[in-house]
């Protein structure tokens, strides 16, 4: 009874994996796929010429262990994933140490990528209730000009596939990846974008919109995953108490 019972489990749950491997892969496709052809009416800037602020910042002296358990927040790395600010693990400074940062201060919806280690190229828009922040040398700052260019329109497409992977590519290196960006490299990259803000609102919402679906789908597809585990171990439960026949 066990035997045919996990077959028909096991059939349920490879299928509930692989549509959720697709769940959680479908919307990063459709952010590919709008960021690979740009409209004819799209305009094209290099970084620079959009941007009050491109920069990075430091650790402090002392390293973790000279980090507050409150204060000003200092952004690392490991805070910062694509489209997503994880708040586990956010370090915190005190009024002197980020006086010694006060050249990368974070403005509201300023735009975070990771410059450097296995995170390379993560990016999203700093969360208004983790200011005041400073940034530490592994993450830099982008500061696109408001009245051009939508933050979050800018981050949807800095962790598209196709600029992500302008970012990181070295050029001929046999395909290898970048293990650092520099300032220099992010005030280059051109990106292009609707002239009217209010079209690139419009994309952030739908994009947006499309990201949730996705990720609703995901978790249903996790739920089932998890039921079909709970019925198994029912199932061995049952199995055990002599309740199977």
């Amino acid at each position: 009874v066990l035997d045919e019972a996990f077959e028909g489990l096991a059939r349920a749950r490879a299928h509930a994996e692989a549509n959720l491997q697709n769940a959680q892969e479908l919307f990063e496709r459709q952010l590919g796929e709008y960021f690979s052809e740009m409209p004819k009416h799209w305009v094209s800037r290099k970084l620079k010429q959009i941007t009050s602020k491109i920069g990075s910042g430091a650790t402090p002296k002392g390293g973790a262990g000279a980090y507050k358990t409150e204060g000003i927040s200092l952004i690392r790395s490991l805070n910062v994933h694509d489209r997503w600010f994880r708040e586990e693990k956010l370090a915190f400074i005190d009024d002197e140490q980020a006086d010694k940062l006060s050249n990368v201060v974070i403005e509201e919806r300023d735009v975070l990528l990771n410059i450097t280690g296995a995170s390379i190229a993560r990016c999203c828009v700093v969360p208004s209730e983790f200011l005041p922040a400073r940034v530490n040398q592994h993450v830099s700052i982008i500061r696109p000009d408001h009245a051009v260019l939508s933050p979050e329109f800018l981050a949807l497409m800095l962790t598209s596939q196709p600029y992500k992977d302008g970012l990181l590519k070295t050029g001929e290196d046999n395909g290898s990846t970048r293990q650092a960006l520099t300032k220099a490299l992010i005030e280059s990259l051109e990106v292009s974008f609707p002239p009217d803000l209010a079209e690139q609102e419009a994309v952030v919402l739908d994009l947006e919109a499309a990201e949730m679906k996705s990720k609703d789908l995901a978790e249903a597809y996790r739920a089932k995953i998890q039921d079909l585990d709970d019925l198994r171990q029912s199932l061995l439960q049952k199995a055990f108490a002599g309740e199977l026949t």
